[in-house]
């Protein structure tokens, strides 16, 4: 970022940016030393506390406010590329305390799509709502909510932090036949759990237990 650029920020922006910094662990002393470093040695650590480590900035965009759901993190959460050959049915090393058997009930063992590298955010519920009111208030298309299955997994393997501990359900969104499903993760003793709904269950949601629900960061 240039000089210019720096000084043309607001101090909201300024004081966004270090929050940013102080919540990745850096003081004072550590800012002035990456300034002052000629070798920018710290520069790598700085890039993947501000950006999560994604390799394509362009990806990189502010969460969705919502007024049923609250943002959580705070730098992005990356989920790899894959191949898309991996299902929820079988998904047996992520999900040792249960897997609900209407996924293969209702014929959606079958692999998706190759996906690139892409940025995620948790978002945590602050009002009651249906699954249509939870990922309607997001403003997207539904489509560009989903998931593949083999995304999901890879989260739920790679990012379980962002799970509560309290068997509170954590929600993703993903399509097969034309039509919207919800995987509901939560945490049991003996490991993940993940059970099937359709988006269309009426069931109204209490945002008193801090549900959870993972989408694709695409805010402005």
């Amino acid at each position: 970022m240039s000089t210019k650029s720096v000084c043309d920020m607001g101090c909201g922006k300024m004081h966004e940016f270090g929050l940013v910094l102080d919540k990745a662990g850096f003081d004072a002393d550590l800012v002035q030393e990456i300034i002052n470093s000629k070798d920018n040695k710290y520069a790598k650590t700085m890039y993947t506390a501000l950006t999560g480590g994604v390799k394509d900035i362009s990806l990189l965009r502010k969460p969705i406010i919502s007024s049923i759901l609250n943002c959580l993190s705070g730098t992005p959460i990356i989920i790899p590329a894959c191949d898309g050959t991996h299902t929820l049915a079988r998904a047996k090393k992520v999900f040792k305390s249960y897997i609900d058997s209407d996924f293969k009930n209702w014929g959606l063992d079958k692999p998706g799509k190759r996906t690139e590298e892409i940025a995620v955010a948790v978002y945590e519920m602050v009002k009651d709502a249906t699954f249509a009111q939870m990922f309607g208030s997001i403003g997207i298309d539904l489509d560009k909510l989903c998931f593949t299955q083999h995304q999901i997994e890879i989260f739920c393997e790679e990012h379980p932090e962002w799970f509560r501990t309290n068997s509170c359900n954590t929600f993703f969104l993903f399509k097969e036949y034309e039509q919207f499903f919800v995987a509901s993760v939560y945490v049991l003793s003996d490991g993940l759990d993940v059970s099937i709904h359709r988006l269309g269950y009426d069931n109204v949601w209490g945002s008193g237990g801090s549900r959870r629900l993972v989408a694709p960061q695409l805010g402005a």
